[in-house]
């Protein structure tokens, strides 16, 4: 298949076509000797569903742009180093100096392996490439011995990092394993030598590809150079024009018609990505090398769906780097044959080049300080990330009933030291006796040496909130994370809390703080029963008539567009916390008056479900001073790069994070598989490919 639109129709349609043939199975004797040792299914890109979504989401939120900014100082200063050993020269293979090295320490270091090792790790690694392993001594009986070494160390370096984590992509899947992902251990190694493989072999091919399309051509050259934003903007064009992947294999599960053509099952198709790129009804003069081509339509050099590759992001980070320390440190860096000359591998599923000797004028090695951390261009600027969130011990030292189906615990620092400072809205994360993690609001003030929280018992819940009640007790030793806020208070001249039963306990704090500032507040407290209505008691008795229950059983429903007739003129805000059937009709209620930018929700979890049917919305590009209208069947995403916005895009499923965008105002509708949890809850960014929102209005930073 080598037209554009049908090699996407297919990529979004895995249960059509099947990603089974990507990752042959080992013959024997490889298959009898590696059982149990070297998993046969070694990577997610040959893997269908149940087991592909359920085995990327222990690694999708680690390779979202803006976490893997970190890495770049780290990466930079390795890509000088490797320069500094042969810069004096004046020429070199860049393949095999600088191309093949630098793409394997970095996946290495970024997995958690030793980086000092990459050599002997790529050597293990080429016994998957068979005959295409020209970098590599050894025969296939030494290459596989090397192979199972390499899985034993991974599987060493697994135990360590269960124990003692660190911040890299084997400790990461730990800590998703730890909240709930289900993975066994060797489903776990399986991950991490597929994508070494993948990440380096890739990499070290389209820097080299890039460098044989640029450098013939001098002012090209200098025009991708003039700074990063000119970087980034050329490796998009040079993914399209030449791409390291040339496709992939599918497997035809039912009979079906693709490009008018009718396929049956059993049979095999080959997405030709390289030939979509240039498809001449999708991509303006499609055979030449545009540097300022638009991204509207995104090119298929990392494929796109759920099979869409993992490691784009990181890829992407690394190779603009690798331009810019090439540019600075190699002048009048040159082919130093003509390109007809430069020798290409075997093109099967790959395309790459077998050496790339260049010649630059040397110079003295002159050691600098890397450059500082690279600052996307503005369309691209990242949402802060929340720092990494340190677990403390703590001893419960008081527990009490506070209806029949909530308990409120007291936890104080088990050394007796203070606990961290946090403010009003804030919230923890309880790791209970069995391990499970539960996130719970405090509820106490922020002024105080220990934490309050309280737990209702949730009958449909998973099993912690029944852990609380039954086996929580005064004298028990628990670990926190956190605390952690995404509910603060804004600035307001009267603030209206809405609180659904349980969801009073955030308020509390909230309460506390603009009553000790001396805000005008009222709270309108929602249940079923005044009986199982936490604190409700207290709260009449502090605060009188700025209190406002409404038990359903005694009064009906409430009507919640009251709420926006009752509110008074001036800068005011509603805070909102309870079930989801509350906070949902309340964001509809406020979208009916037109009030949803005074609205503040906290949820109790994230919703992953039971989206809203698709309707237009209008999006406020904040830096570009423009709003845009989406359409129903129109992905935000396509809407802003339909004015120009020229937003980067891969997997467009939400799975791969490269469209995230900031958030100024409104509440996005999070449908994708990238965002934790907590980032989730803060609305602070969203991924622009399939988000929608759950008002009528966004304003993005764009």
């Amino acid at each position: 298949m080598t037209r554009y639109d049908d090699i996407v129709e297919a990529l979004h349609d895995p249960g059509t076509f099947s990603s089974t043939p990507v990752v042959p199975e080992l013959p024997s004797p490889w298959r009898e000797r590696f059982d149990g040792r070297v998993p046969s299914r070694g990577t997610l890109i040959g893997l269908d569903n149940p087991d592909h979504d359920r085995l990327r989401a222990s690694v999708n939120t680690f390779f979202v742009p803006r976490r893997l900014a970190r890495y770049e100082p780290w990466i930079r200063d390795e890509a000088h180093r490797m320069i500094d050993g042969f810069v004096g020269d004046g020429e070199a293979d860049l393949k095999t100096a600088f191309a093949l090295p630098l793409p394997l320490k970095v996946i290495a270091h970024v997995v958690g392996l030793d980086a000092e090792r990459s050599e002997w790790i790529g050597a293990a690694l080429g016994f998957f490439l068979g005959p295409r392993d020209l970098y590599h001594s050894g025969t296939p009986e030494e290459k596989a011995e090397r192979l199972l070494e390499l899985h034993d160390y991974i599987l060493q370096v697994m135990a360590e990092r269960k124990r003692d984590r660190r911040d890299d992509l084997i400790s990461h899947v730990w800590n998703e394993r730890e909240a709930g992902l289900e993975m066994t251990d060797f489903e776990m190694l399986s991950m991490f030598p597929g994508l070494m493989l993948a990440g380096h072999e890739t990499s070290s091919n389209l820097i080299c590809t890039a460098l044989l399309n640029l450098l013939p051509d001098q002012g090209r050259w200098e025009q991708a150079q003039r700074d990063d934003a000119s970087r980034a903007e050329a490796l998009e064009e040079l993914f399209r024009f030449e791409s390291a992947i040339t496709g992939m294999k599918r497997l035809v599960t039912q009979d079906t018609v693709l490009g008018g053509v009718r396929l049956t099952a059993g049979e095999q198709v080959f997405l030709a990505y390289a030939s979509g790129s240039r498809d001449a009804a999708r991509f303006a003069h499609p055979d030449s090398l545009d540097l300022e081509r638009t991204w509207a339509v995104p090119h298929l050099g990392f494929g796109q769906g759920v099979h869409a590759c993992l490691g784009a992001p990181l890829a992407r980070l690394l190779l603009r780097v690798e331009l810019d320390v090439l540019h600075e440190r190699l002048h009048d860096l040159r082919l130093a044959v003509s390109p007809p000359e430069v020798e290409h591998t075997v093109v099967s599923e790959g395309r790459g080049i077998v050496a790339l000797p260049l010649r630059w004028t040397p110079e003295p090695v002159v050691r600098q300080e890397p450059s500082p951390t690279w600052q996307p261009a503005e369309r691209e600027e990242p949402v802060t990330t929340q720092p990494i969130v340190e677990t403390r011990a703590v001893v419960v030292t008081g527990r009490r009933a506070l209806t029949e189906d909530v308990v409120e615990l007291v936890l104080a620092a088990d050394d007796g030291d203070a606990l961290p400072a946090w403010e009003a809205g804030a919230h923890i994360d309880l790791e209970l006796p069995d391990g499970a993690l539960r996130q719970y609001s405090l509820c106490g003030r922020p002024s105080d040496r220990e934490l309050r929280i309280a737990v209702l018992l949730e009958k449909a819940g998973r099993g912690g909130s029944r852990q609380v009640h039954d086996a929580v007790r005064i004298g028990d030793r628990l670990r926190i994370r956190g605390p952690r806020n995404h509910f603060r208070l804004r600035p307001a001249s009267f603030a209206l809390f809405v609180a659904g039963g349980i969801g009073i306990t955030p308020l509390l704090p909230m309460i506390d703080e603009l009553q000790r500032r001396g805000t005008d507040w009222r709270l309108l407290f929602l249940g079923r029963d005044r009986r199982r209505m936490p604190y409700l008691d207290e709260l009449l008795d502090q605060y009188g008539h700025q209190v406002y229950a409404w038990p359903s059983a005694e009064r009906g429903r409430y009507d919640l567009d009251d709420i926006w007739r009752r509110m008074p003129a001036g800068e005011t805000a509603v805070y909102a916390c309870g079930p989801e059937q509350l906070l949902a009709a309340l964001e509809e209620s406020a979208r009916r008056n037109g009030t949803e930018n005074r609205l503040v929700v906290e949820r109790f979890a994230a919703q992953r479900v039971d989206h809203q049917p698709n309707r237009p919305v209008e999006v406020v590009l904040a830096r570009r001073r423009r709003t845009v209208t989406i359409d129903a069947d129109e992905s935000i995403l396509d809407g802003l790069n339909r004015v120009g916005a020229n937003i980067l895009s891969t997997c467009r499923e939400g799975t791969c994070g490269t469209c995230e965008v900031r958030v100024l105002e409104g509440v996005p509708e999070h449908r994708d598989s990238v965002l934790s949890l907590e980032e989730r809850l803060a609305n602070a960014s969203m991924m622009t490919c399939v988000s929608r929102c759950r008002g009528n209005r966004l304003v993005l930073d764009v």
